[in-house]
């Protein structure tokens, strides 16, 4: 009977030691992941509100009412990714000593434009076709579009999308432009200047280009090509013939 009872006594203790372990594990992550803030909001104090800091793992002998200090790889600013930080602990004369170390995932959120639906490119993009939307975006290739720089874009004329965007897509910076002045096909007058006499020739163009862009024009009267600086929608300076 005495065996009995032991051998239930030995198996309640056993079954609760991994509760144990992992309430402790429990408490050090979020003792870790409160220093692992604190390190990013003085590295980053105009930015800390927009990176996230998770725990994925925890090594040592982690006290997780003691006084906690990360040490991060010396590589600048804390930037989103994986980071291994090294912990120490404050003792009672206030020494600092080795504790372990932490692997850490650091986000980097912020508030970006998404479309509401799919966009053609080359059509126009104005307000009532994107939201904000407030998400993760450290895996994001290219920078995000965000709405101050959207708007701040749209004061100095329309936007069209410069390739297909599909719905719920999260715009880049790349994703938008103005619309180009001249296309290739369109017709235009190119100027030629010589001395007091100005020349007027009709022409193609090329290739795309914005006001002020030197684009490549062909010329059906002289059977020549030409650069040209774009002055107007219909209006080219000549610069070079080719």
């Amino acid at each position: 009977m005495q065996r009995f009872l032991l051998f239930v006594l030995f198996g309640l203790l056993a079954a609760g030691w991994p509760q144990a372990l992992r309430a402790q594990d429990a408490a050090a992550k979020a003792a870790v992941q409160r220093a692992a803030k604190q390190k990013i909001m003085a590295r980053h104090p105009e930015s800390g509100d927009h990176l996230r800091v998770r725990v994925r793992r925890v090594r040592g002998l982690i006290d997780s009412t003691a006084q906690l200090r990360l040490e991060l790889p010396d590589r600048g600013a804390v930037t989103d990714g994986l980071a291994r930080a090294r912990i120490q602990t404050r003792g009672p004369g206030g020494g600092w000593s080795e504790a372990g170390w932490a692997m850490l995932r650091v986000a980097r959120y912020d508030s970006v434009l998404t479309t509401r639906g799919r966009i053609e490119q080359g059509a126009s993009i104005g307000p009532d076709d994107v939201a904000r939307a407030w998400m993760n975006v450290s895996d994001l290739h290219g920078e995000p579009l965000r709405a101050s720089e959207f708007r701040a874009q749209r004061e100095n004329g329309p936007l069209v999308a410069d390739r297909y965007l599909r719905s719920e897509r999260v715009l880049r910076t790349r994703d938008v432009r103005p619309p180009y002045a001249v296309d290739p096909g369109t017709s235009t007058e190119m100027y030629y200047r010589r001395g007091r006499v100005t020349f007027r020739l009709s022409c193609t163009v090329r290739e795309t280009g914005f006001l002020e862009d030197v684009v490549r024009v062909y010329c059906p009267d002289t059977r020549k090509t030409y650069q040209a600086r774009v002055r107007t929608n219909d209006a080219v300076r000549w610069v070079k013939t080719l």
